[in-house]
């Protein structure tokens, strides 16, 4: 019942906004590979067998390739699979000289975030809907302010973070 809420909320709010264009937000946290893989077509190279039942496998690829009406041209998509399954889907900005590249994605495609991110101002900004955990985050890094909106669920969060993720080659 609680996920049918979820996918209603999220219908509503990915209805009103421009994500049917953005392969990105098509993908449910927790679908299976072989559902992901219809919209991101380098999952076909996944293959529980090569990488076990105990690690994560994070396939890094260029974001605007899976969301042509984005301004997303520098950014990178992560996803990260676990079990067969899709445990998270990450979108990183580390270009310095391209400012707020993942916050207008989020503001424009998911939800509203607090205008003082957009300012060089670090922080974060949870905008998180029943299970599913959204988070964008601004931080400094050597001196540089780099972006990164994280999607995940309660369920398989602990899978998208930590020494058990394997890269692919995306």
């Amino acid at each position: 019942m609680m996920r049918k809420f979820i996918i209603i909320i999220l219908l509503i709010l990915f209805s009103q906004s421009k994500s049917y264009a953005c392969s990105i937000l098509k993908v449910d946290i927790g679908s299976s590979v072989d559902v992901a893989s219809q919209n991101f077509d380098f999952l076909d190279m996944y293959s529980p067998e090569v990488y076990g039942k105990n690690s994560s496998v994070k396939y890094t690829v260029s974001a605007k390739d899976y969301c042509e009406d984005s301004q997303l041209e520098n950014a990178d998509l992560e996803v990260i699979v676990y079990d067969s399954k899709v445990a998270g889907i990450n979108i990183l900005s580390w270009d310095p000289d391209i400012k707020n590249e993942v916050y207008e994605f989020t503001n424009n495609f998911i939800s509203s975030l607090d205008p003082d991110l957009k300012n060089d101002k670090v922080g974060i900004n949870d905008i998180s809907i029943g299970s599913l955990l959204i988070v964008y985050s601004k931080y400094n890094l050597r001196d540089q302010i780099q972006e990164i909106l994280e999607i995940t669920n309660k369920e398989l969060k602990d899978f998208t973070y930590g020494e058990q993720i394997l890269d692919a080659q995306g």
